[in-house]
């Protein structure tokens, strides 16, 4: 078996290096490599002591057979979506090691690893990559292809989309982030991406209970937003890094927040127009970052009180801003009845594909 550098792989996502250890949290972040041989494993660290069985981080490994090693491309996050087959490892122990692929025979094989969960819960980072075999260096340089950066919460990170009803408790095993109408839209787009997403998030308050009056803002999203990974890097004691836009220079960016808002704003006045000016703000603050980027508001799948109040966020940007392509939809309340729901009602599967469908249908003519 031989090492093989972290940096010889490639990565997708927001990614952070600590003393040789390089961590992916963020929903639907991944690594891929090609390589011809029978075996390939990996040296995964986490965090499971911190959390419940319940909230251990989930990787997805996905493993697609090629029979010509010149077809491995390595362009595109979607060169190895063709395989329906996941293979589950779930971080229960602070260091161990598992097998990505085995074979009795030599396979030339592309092997992507995804981060299932989310950046909320158990933390994921690759130590080290060993396989008996040889590595296979991508045939064709890097193509230019769309950038999309989804901004959003539990529904982007597709939380419960595999619960087996409204009632199930959420568990991060449940948890799909390839199954999330972001990720469904950007392979639909043949996208790369990233998702700054976390369950519960929101840019007034996180999700509250009907007995709380005042704001939660123990997390938002402006204040997560600008950094690689500010909660890893607390984890971890260090200094927030703050995320350098030239790794991943968007052509579109993507807001999906304001459902656990309103479960604070509950259709007073005064606070939602609060939702309205902190994302009018952020809208700048992201357009400041990203000026060359498209921007996108996006609500609905769970509630749509907050509907017109995005709407007038983004009627206000684009009075101030009249030179950015700017966009909102209103995208479709979930039916539970026509096409279930997940863990703690939320959008299942079924619902995450029409989202996608609606949203990239939407979006055709803007992009």
């Amino acid at each position: 078996m031989k090492s093989i550098s972290i940096k010889d792989l490639i990565w997708f996502g927001r990614n952070l290096d600590y003393k040789g250890v390089r961590y992916f949290d963020y929903s639907a972040s991944a690594f891929e490599f090609c390589f011809t041989g029978k075996k390939a494993s990996a040296v995964f660290l986490s965090d499971p002591s911190k959390w419940s069985k319940a909230n251990q981080a989930v990787l997805g490994v996905f493993v697609k057979e090629i029979k010509d090693k010149k077809a491995f491309k390595g362009n595109s996050y979607w060169e190895n979506s063709d395989s329906e087959s996941v293979q589950k490892i779930f971080l229960n122990k602070a260091q161990a090691e598992y097998v990505l692929f085995q074979s009795p025979v030599e396979k030339t094989v592309i092997i992507k690893v995804v981060k299932l969960s989310e950046a909320a819960f158990g933390m994921a980072g690759l130590k080290s990559l060993k396989i008996d075999g040889t590595l296979n260096k991508p045939a064709a340089a890097k193509n230019k292809v769309f950038k999309i950066e989804f901004i959003g919460d539990s529904i982007t990170c597709g939380y419960g989309v595999e619960g087996i009803n409204e009632k199930d408790d959420f568990t991060t095993a449940q948890e799909r982030a390839d199954k999330s109408f972001a990720y469904l839209s950007a392979q639909k787009l043949n996208a790369e991406f990233n998702c700054v997403s976390w369950s519960g998030i929101g840019l007034v308050s996180k999700y509250v209970d009907e007995s709380i009056d005042v704001p939660d803002i123990t997390i938002s999203m402006p204040l997560l937003w600008p950094y690689t990974d500010k909660s890893l890097s607390l984890r971890l004691g260090l200094e927030p890094e703050v995320w350098d836009e030239e790794r991943f220079s968007p052509d579109l960016v993507v807001i999906n927040l304001g459902t656990n808002d309103m479960s604070f704003t509950r259709g007073r006045e005064d606070r939602v127009k609060l939702y309205t000016l902190n994302l009018r703000v952020f809208l700048e603050e992201i357009h400041r970052r990203s000026p060359k980027a498209k921007l996108c508001c996006c609500l609905g799948v769970m509630g749509q009180e907050l509907c017109d109040a995005m709407k007038k966020a983004v009627a206000l940007f684009k009075k101030d801003f009249p030179g950015v392509n700017i966009l909102f939809i209103k995208l479709p309340l979930q039916d539970e009845k026509k096409d279930g729901a997940g863990a703690n009602w939320h959008p299942s599967y079924k619902t995450q594909k029409k989202t996608a469908d609606y949203f990239v249908k939407k979006l055709s003519s803007f992009i």
